[in-house]
């Protein structure tokens, strides 16, 4: 059993005591009390640090970090199974593991999960669009101009934190979904008494790691991250871990997390209220009242659609999209930013700005017709600008007799999805 111990900072906060206690739990992301790894839930009554913390573990005290190093996927519209050269190059508006995924990304569901557990000195290192976590202030973002550059940074940050008396470091290469139990597998590694942990799955080993820093520094002066079995005789030690891992590796993976999530089938929860069984609308977002929305479906923060639009079962709009009239999001995914124009049907895709990925067929667009969609994402100094614009209003909320065969046509699809099977 775990307790919480003051670390060695002098700026602390009051917390009650916490222990981990085996016990069923609905997940909820937000609040600071859930622990999000399957049937734990934590009570906190100590002190905690804002910085560092220490662990104990069975009567030895460890001071805890985390290094998160984000590995960047191809664009989840890069049709699948394309040449290598194709998989290797960047996401045109970020990478996968920033990009919001039912409200919230994967890098901050990430960052929340080891916080809950009570690792508090964390450092991000990635590309030059790295997004700031507004949530998670002292979150220390290491910027690096090339992909290349990340793993070596990850090595000078551990051989920085040794210095200032990190003992275990919990390493990760974030491009997958993980549903890790930080804190058994911290346990594992103590018991094992192993300097080199690394978790694995069902399909094979994750980018997650538990090393310690003293090791590091000495015997393995001469590693190279990412760690590698092989590499040292015995090392690194395999976990197996059970939790919910998606490795996002194609567009398909990216769907079917967000099927998963929508089922119930992993902790992810879409953002938001729920203003319906199954149906999610995020903060500032507008939907207009001839509008029609089947569950499941997720719209998200300061997202517009328009009249006689049609969100089907398992569709989620990301922030700042629009919906023109008329159209159809069927099954779909709308990455944020994105502006979908009037009388489409997007049916079994992902959309990111203006590239389009029917997963159906198998083909992927780049549409640089911008009445058909568009990328509005607005850009400053090659970041996009994290602010919150109000969007337009219409005076007038009657339907446009000029698109009036939209809603036909999108009546009819409704008519499909509501009496189909």
């Amino acid at each position: 059993m775990w307790t919480a111990r003051p670390g060695l900072s002098d700026r602390a906060v009051e917390w009650p005591h916490w222990k981990l206690q085996r016990r069923p739990y609905l997940f909820a992301e937000r609040m600071p009390l859930s622990c999000c790894y399957g049937h734990l839930f934590a009570t906190m009554t100590n002190v905690l640090p804002l910085k560092n913390i220490e662990v104990r573990m069975e009567g030895d005290c460890v001071r805890v970090s985390a290094i998160i190093v984000i590995n960047d996927r191809p664009s989840p519209t890069g049709s699948i199974g394309e040449s290598t050269a194709r998989e290797q190059r960047h996401w045109s508006r970020g990478s996968l593991p920033c990009a919001e995924i039912l409200g919230r990304s994967v890098l901050d569901r990430t960052v929340a999960r080891l916080r809950n557990v009570g690792i508090q000195a964390i450092s991000v290192i990635g590309g030059p669009i790295l997004p700031a976590l507004p949530e998670y202030r002292d979150v220390k973002f290491i910027v690096t101009q090339n992909t290349f550059a990340r793993w070596p940074a990850a090595q000078q940050t551990l051989r920085k934190q040794h210095g200032q008396g990190i003992e275990t470091v919990v390493m990760i290469g974030l491009g997958a979904y993980m549903e890790v139990n930080a804190a058994d597998a911290l346990e594992f590694h103590r018991t094992k008494g192993t300097p080199l942990t690394q978790l694995e799955d069902a399909q094979g080993a994750l980018d997650f790691w538990i090393v310690d820093s003293n090791w590091f520094n000495t015997a393995a002066t001469d590693c190279t991250l990412p760690f590698r079995y092989g590499e040292f005789p015995g090392l690194p030690v395999p976990c197996r871990m059970s939790g919910y891992v998606n490795r996002l590796a194609e567009a398909r993976d990216l769907r079917q997390l967000v099927l998963d999530a929508f089922l119930s089938r992993c902790q992810m929860r879409p953002q938001g209220r729920e203003v319906r069984p199954g149906i999610w609308i995020d903060e500032g977002a507008r939907i207009h009242k001839f509008a029609r929305l089947v569950a499941p479906v997720y719209v998200g923060r300061s997202t517009r659609v328009g009249p006689s639009s049609v969100l089907t079962r398992f569709s989620n709009l990301e922030r700042h999209c629009e919906v023109g009239t008329g159209t159809v999001v069927d099954g779909a995914t709308v990455f944020p930013y994105t502006a979908l124009g009037r009388g489409l049907d997007v049916s079994h895709a992902v959309v990111d700005g203006n590239e389009f990925l029917d997963l159906d067929r198998n083909v992927a667009l780049e549409i640089h017709d911008r009445n058909l969609i568009r990328d509005t994402a607005p850009w400053d100094g090659g970041r996009p600008a994290c602010l919150e614009y109000a969007l337009p209003n219409r005076s007038n909320d009657a339907v446009d007799l000029g698109y009036s065969h939209y809603l036909s046509r999108a009546a009819g699809k409704l008519s499909e999805v509501l009496f189909k099977g």
